[in-house]
């Protein structure tokens, strides 16, 4: 998915590059430094006046971890806790000691450790669905914030367009008619560098963070159930059975890849 994403978006900047350097008689003229100062400078004040400095930071964390965002494994995720469930159903406690050292998710590690101890059912479906509520607030936090500067990166290209215009008008007055042509490409340029930033950086960082959201939520939901599944004393097979189930009919109403089921079932 990560490939396609890069090579549609390569596609199109290339489409896009050329029909700027065949159209134009000057493609250099694209190239203004104070239209782009004008509308990144801008975006980033209105920004940095609109959001908290936590939630900027938090939306630059989450941007990086784009980068590094990797496909599901749901398969893997199930057979982690059908694993644990084995453990805990055959109350082989020292396996499950060593499988919680482990563990490197710390929602995973956090839930089957509360199991491991024994706490009530309330209280470990308190825990996964504040922990999932919490992840879905960060998530909205920072994709609000792209669609902002989404918003304002066009809003200061017209901005950028009146400074332009208001420069041909003063060299009119002026009679300094060398200047206006500068003028006029600030006032040109700028629009053409918001709408760019607008389309092709913001609002595609702001879906991808939306659909991040979507399926990691869907992998913390499955988590959470298998952990609930657990807790309640569920064999192994059939929490396999009803994770599987869960991920299908999520699989249907995403519309997504179907999910490879486990070539192996579980032994009780």
């Amino acid at each position: 998915m990560k490939h396609t994403n890069a090579l549609g978006m390569l596609i199109g900047l290339s489409c896009l590059l050329l029909a700027i350097f065949f159209a134009a008689d000057d493609p250099s003229a694209f190239l203004n430094l104070p239209g782009f100062l004008i509308v990144a400078g801008g975006t980033l004040a209105a920004i940095a006046a609109s959001y908290p400095l936590r939630q900027i930071k938090e939306g630059l964390v989450q941007l990086m971890h784009l980068r590094k965002h990797q496909e599901l494994d749901l398969p893997m995720e199930i057979a982690r806790l059908v694993s644990f469930s084995r453990y805990w159903f055959r109350h082989q406690y020292r396996e499950i000691d060593h499988e919680l050292e482990t563990l490197k998710d710390p929602f995973l590690r956090h839930g089957l450790q509360m199991i491991r101890d024994q706490q009530n059912q309330e209280d470990i479906l308190t825990f996964l669905n504040w922990r999932i509520a919490q992840y879905r607030t960060r998530m909205a936090e920072s994709i609000n914030l792209f669609r902002a500067m989404a918003t304002y990166a066009p809003a200061f290209g017209m901005v950028g367009s009146l400074v332009g215009l208001v420069n041909m008008l003063k060299d009119v007055e002026t009679g300094g008619f060398e200047s206006m042509t500068a003028d006029m490409a600030i006032a040109l340029v700028t629009t053409f560098y918001g709408l760019m930033l607008a389309n092709l950086l913001f609002k595609p960082i702001a879906t991808k963070l939306e659909q991040k959201r979507q399926t990691e939520t869907l992998r913390l939901s499955l988590l959470a159930e298998g952990m609930t599944l657990i807790n309640q004393g569920r064999t192994p097979g059939t929490i396999q059975d009803t994770l599987f189930n869960m991920v299908r009919e999520a699989d249907v109403i995403q519309g997504g890849e179907s999910v490879p089921m486990l070539t192996a079932k579980v032994s009780v």
